[in-house]
């Protein structure tokens, strides 16, 4: 048996800016990451996913479906045919059994921009950057765990992926508070961020787009903020809770599967 091979696929809510911070909409950043075996993926989850698409949607074959959270629950773009009642019930409850029931990882980091930025000790100036250098500590360690190695794909936002894979570079040759450079390197493959966009059609990121959102919430819920799950978050939410939250040994999530900083 070879090595066994994953990707943490990279999704935000929120957004990095610094300006707005008393702004309760833009006070909060969370970046998701799903981790999944590589052979899981290509053999079982995108055959699944695509099957799932086709199920529901018969749309020109060179204008592929693309889930996106937003969209879906607006019943905006393609998904407006769910707005048939029986059919959107069904969609409904066959998306939450994909996210359900395959095999898969999640991690959900968590910052208050607001609170940090009034810490003199805060050695980082960029929420993003700060919260990308968790994820890679806490896949380092995960890979360790199951004896595996793996790769990063973020979500692509432009110019500002030339500073993230810089910030990278650097967590890479100097490690982190809880994962040395050396196991950094010999855990994840590469430096190297793997940039797509959503309109790229990965499997990976899509599923990460539904989950990303409802994660954030489930942790600030945790933290006593006055947030509201809706019907679709809170199936999400129980279904990272029972099954998909990375965890320790003896089944701890917080700070495996989720950690947040204030």
């Amino acid at each position: 048996m070879g090595v066994r091979r994953f990707r943490m696929y990279v999704d935000e809510v929120g957004n990095d800016d610094l300006t707005n911070v008393h702004d309760e909409k833009h006070r909060y950043l969370s970046l998701t990451g799903l981790i999944f075996e590589l052979d899981y993926m290509r053999d079982v989850f995108v055959p699944a996913l695509e099957s799932f698409k086709r199920t529901f949607f018969r749309s020109d074959p060179d204008e592929r479906i693309i889930f996106h959270r937003k969209d879906i629950l607006k019943r905006k773009g393609p998904f407006g045919t769910l707005r048939e009642v029986s059919k959107g019930k069904l969609f409904d409850n066959e998306l939450q059994n994909l996210i359900r029931d395959h095999n898969y990882k999640v991690i959900t980091a968590v910052i208050d921009k607001k609170a940090l930025l009034s810490k003199s000790h805060w050695r980082k100036n960029h929420p993003y950057h700060w919260l990308m250098e968790i994820l890679i500590e806490k896949y380092a360690l995960f890979l360790k765990r199951h004896d595996g190695i793996g790769d990063l794909m973020p979500e692509k936002r432009g110019k500002a992926d030339v500073a993230l894979q810089f910030e990278c570079d650097l967590i890479f040759q100097n490690g982190t508070r809880f994962a040395s450079s050396n196991s950094i390197k010999k855990s994840i493959t590469s430096s190297q961020l793997k940039f797509r966009a959503k309109i790229d059609n990965v499997a990976g990121l899509e599923i990460c787009d539904l989950i990303a959102h409802p994660s954030y919430i489930y942790v600030r819920q945790c933290q006593g903020h006055d947030v509201s799950p809706g019907p679709f978050a809170m199936q999400v939410i129980q279904s990272l809770c029972d099954l998909r939250y990375d965890r320790s040994a003896n089944g701890v999530i917080k700070g495996y599967g989720w950690k947040y900083f204030s």
